[in-house]
């Protein structure tokens, strides 16, 4: 293998590597969101605010 072709499938290994890197961190994000927002439901449906938690 030339080394041109070799620095080609470096770059595209780097690039598939970043991006999936990036929709794991998306997904992780909006993971955290949806049990923010699971949590904040379970508190309203129980009449729990945060103030009782931090007594």
């Amino acid at each position: 293998m030339g080394e041109p072709r070799y620095q080609d499938l470096i770059r595209s290994l780097n690039h598939l590597f970043l991006e999936t890197e990036r929709d794991t961190e998306a997904l992780t994000a909006a993971q955290r969101q949806r049990v923010i927002e699971e949590i904040k439901v379970l508190m309203n449906q129980h009449g729990v605010t945060i103030e009782d938690l931090s007594d």
